[in-house]
């Protein structure tokens, strides 16, 4: 029975995590619904706004005509809309215009009026057989397109005529429904809409026309929805005012969000006396890559917290095997430090033994006791200085611009320049660190005694590279000593010499050069960094 708990508990904890987290992916749906709605009912916003401020523009226009008492001339209506700015701060609006009210049979004055104002020849249009005509006489701005409505009849098209009517007998702004705006000259074909309001030379005298507007639906939608944040969502505007809806706008991809078919929403709103419905559907980028984050991380803690009761159980019933595996790694342990001892022993007795070997060479080639003492004092300083990097290293590796550093401060002073060292940082092994501190040690004494440094009149440049890749890999260093007089070569090799070789060609297993110049002298090694 013991043996079923730990899956028991995992069943249980996991069922109750699932609960949980369907309890949140719940709250996360909610919570998206919410949150859509309130996009879209922003985006439907700005779109309302932006066109009641058109209208209200509109508005302004009128009274600005009705300041006049009587028709407005092209120039002073001209300069009113361009103080208005519409091309740059009213997006969406085609421009603002005047269409008088004539009797079919005086067109004659219109497109008399027309042709003085514009410097066109426009006659009314199109045909008709209606009583009462409304050519548009002045449009502005005066681009290229408004100048292509000069002179339609509005009242010929049953759409524009309904809203005029309408705006007849409310005498408030009335909108259209969806046409095709007589602008529209070019490929790039939009739906649009007209507002009217109608204008009276007099407060009691008859209509004398209508002031108005056009609009590129198109151009409005971008106009309020567009901006440097891109909505998550895409967008439908239709006139819903008759049984048979027309739509106004689209955005691409519209109803095309099938992973969000159920974010959706829908809004009516009166626009000058039409029924817009705004439509919005959700885009993938409205949920991103956090989609239910909080539910999946509900999920994976449920799942981990059932994971880790139950191993915790299995972890008590094998406490004991714990305690048995814990006994075997404290023995292994022992046998580590064992290891390490031996190692420490190996060490130290390949240390001694080098310094056994360095002392009888320099007591073979002193002279006395002093040079004895003072030679071998220097090349123990040069291994303890070696022994000391890799001791702060932890016996790892050793810089080589450092331990170079050391023995030439030790040797020459302290006011050996770096600048004359020049190389890319190279770490050293144990055993290259011991062998090459030695060889720095003895050449910077020869350098001393035989290029004249001390006295001011040599120079010493010290160089290296690695050439090679991975297991070929080689440290090129070039050591070259300049001096004043000429540097003939011994005619044997001393200790110092047969140190460097022993240490180069027979410690490293490296190659070794020497070039004897008549201003000095060049040593080039070659040694392999295998394991470095």
């Amino acid at each position: 029975m013991i043996r079923l708990l730990p899956p028991s508990i995992l069943i249980v904890v996991a069922l109750a995590g699932a609960g949980m987290t369907m309890v949140v992916y719940r709250a996360e749906n909610a919570a998206d619904r919410i949150r859509f709605e309130t996009i879209a009912q922003a985006a439907a916003d700005r779109v309302v706004d932006r066109t009641r401020q058109h209208i209200a523009l509109l508005v302004s226009t009128h009274a600005f005509f009705a300041a006049h008492e009587s028709e407005v001339a092209r120039d002073a209506f001209a300069r009113f809309t361009a103080s208005l700015g519409l091309q740059k701060d009213y997006e969406g609006i085609r421009g603002i215009g005047y269409a008088r009210l004539i009797r079919t049979g005086e067109e004659a004055g219109a497109e008399r009026d027309i042709a003085a104002a514009y410097g066109i020849d426009r006659v009314v249009w199109p045909d008709t057989a209606l009583e009462q005509r409304t050519p548009i006489v002045m449009l502005e701005p005066p681009d290229e397109m408004n100048r292509a409505a000069l002179g339609f009849d509005m009242f010929s098209e049953p759409n524009r005529r309904a809203a005029m009517l309408a705006a007849l007998e409310s005498g408030a702004p009335r909108a259209s429904a969806p046409v095709e705006l007589a602008q529209e000259i070019t490929e790039d074909k939009q739906a649009g809409f007209l507002v009217y309001i109608p204008f009276r030379a007099a407060a009691d005298g008859p209509i004398a026309g209508f002031v108005y507007s056009p609009f590129r639906a198109g151009d409005l939608h971008a106009a309020a929805l567009g901006g440097s944040t891109r909505l998550p969502l895409t967008f439908q505007t239709a006139d819903t005012t008759e049984a048979e809806a027309v739509v106004l706008f689209r955005s691409e991809g519209f109803g095309d969000s099938e992973p969000f078919k159920n974010l959706k929403t829908q809004r009516t709103v009166d626009i000058a006396g039409r029924k817009w419905t705004f439509s919005a559907h959700a885009t993938p980028d409205f949920r991103g890559r956090d989609q239910h984050l909080y539910s999946m991380v509900t999920g994976a803690i449920s799942l981990l917290l059932a994971l880790a009761l139950a191993m915790s159980t299995r972890f008590q019933i094998k406490s004991v095997q714990a305690a048995r595996a814990l006994q075997a790694a404290s023995q292994k342990a022992v046998q580590e430090k064992d290891l390490m001892l031996q190692e420490m022993k190996h060490r130290i007795k390949n240390s001694i033994a080098r310094v056994l070997a360095i002392a009888r060479q320099t007591a073979a080639n002193s002279e006395s006791i002093d040079e004895f003492s003072q030679s071998f004092s220097a090349r123990l300083h040069a291994m303890a200085n070696a022994q000391d990097m890799l001791t702060r290293s932890h016996w790892r590796r050793a810089d080589l611009r450092e331990l170079l550093t050391t023995e030439l401060n030790q040797v020459l002073g302290p006011d050996f320049g770096e600048e004359r060292i020049e190389g890319p940082k190279v770490l050293l092994d144990e055993r290259t660190t011991q062998a090459l501190g030695l060889t720095f040690h003895e050449l910077a004494t020869n350098a001393l005694k035989y290029s004249g440094i001390a006295r001011g009149e040599g120079d010493l440049r010290i160089s290296w590279t690695l050439v090679g890749k991975r297991r070929h890999r080689e440290l090129q260093l070039d050591w070259v000593e300049t001096s004043s007089a000429p540097v003939e070569p011994s005619g044997s090799a001393g200790f110092g010499t047969r140190l460097i070789d022993a240490n180069i060609r027979g410690e490293l297993g490296g190659r070794l050069e020497r070039e004897h110049r008549p201003d000095g002298v060049r040593v080039r090694m070659m040694i392999p960094l295998k394991d470095i």
